[in-house]
């Protein structure tokens, strides 16, 4: 149900490479700000760095998807649901629900007593979140507007919005949101995290494309981040 994009998998690798190369002083400048923050330094890099890479995927989407071929902002998906009723609401609070359901299952799985006594057990298990990642009291707000809400709209512009919808038309349906979900799992950096992301990015993908609307999918990635950060903020 996604529409036609006039982009391709050239455009996607450019962006990709984009991305990449933003990396290095995304990260450089969060550290630096962090730094200047004195106590804040884990909550300030952390809101720094999120709308960093959040600005840097806007660009590099625009450059290279958007503006060479006069593409609306609706192209990347930024439109009501195509199918009618409570049905998207349903079928986004049916993706976050598996979604939970698959990280759950994974990290019981991992925490298996056979495989907790190999020795790299633990480079499975998904890291926690830093509690100083969250700014103290209603400070709060601040890194639940960087993590909950930037970065799932950001993040779903990118993987599927731009990278999905771009590699559907040529490599099919179930090869780009397969490939969307690798690149997605991937750009988190973190071997824990690689299987637990790839579902949901497999998730977030096909609501994608039930829905012909990408913000099922940001609801959905937003409450996950959302639900991570109040569980970190009050220690559960």
């Amino acid at each position: 149900m996604v529409g036609n994009v006039p982009w391709r998998g050239g455009q996607v690798a450019l962006g990709m490479m984009l991305i990449l190369v933003a990396v290095f002083p995304v990260v450089g400048i969060s550290i630096g700000m962090g730094k200047l923050a004195g106590e804040f330094e884990e909550a300030v890099g952390a809101w720094g760095s999120s709308h960093l890479m959040g600005f840097a995927i806007l660009a590099a989407v625009w450059s290279v998807g958007l503006k060479p071929y006069g593409a609306p902002l609706s192209s990347l998906g930024l439109t009501v649901p195509a199918i009618p009723g409570r049905e998207p609401i349903l079928l986004t609070l049916g993706a976050l629900g598996a979604s939970l359901l698959a990280t759950a299952l994974y990290v019981w799985i991992v925490n298996l007593s056979w495989i907790v006594n190999l020795s790299w057990s633990h480079i499975l298990l998904p890291p926690d979140i830093p509690p100083d990642i969250v700014f103290p009291g209603l400070g709060a707000i601040f890194t639940f507007q960087a993590l909950a809400l930037w970065t799932p709209f950001t993040e779903e512009i990118f993987f599927r919005g731009f990278i999905f919808a771009g590699l559907a038309p040529r490599w099919g349906v179930a090869r780009a949101v397969v490939a969307s979900a690798l690149f997605f799992s991937l750009f988190h950096l973190s071997l824990g995290l690689i299987v637990p992301i790839f579902i949901t990015g497999l998730l977030l993908a096909w609501l994608y494309q039930r829905t012909g609307s990408l913000w099922p999918p940001i609801v959905a990635h937003a409450g996950q981040n959302g639900l991570a950060i109040v569980l970190t903020t009050y220690g559960l």
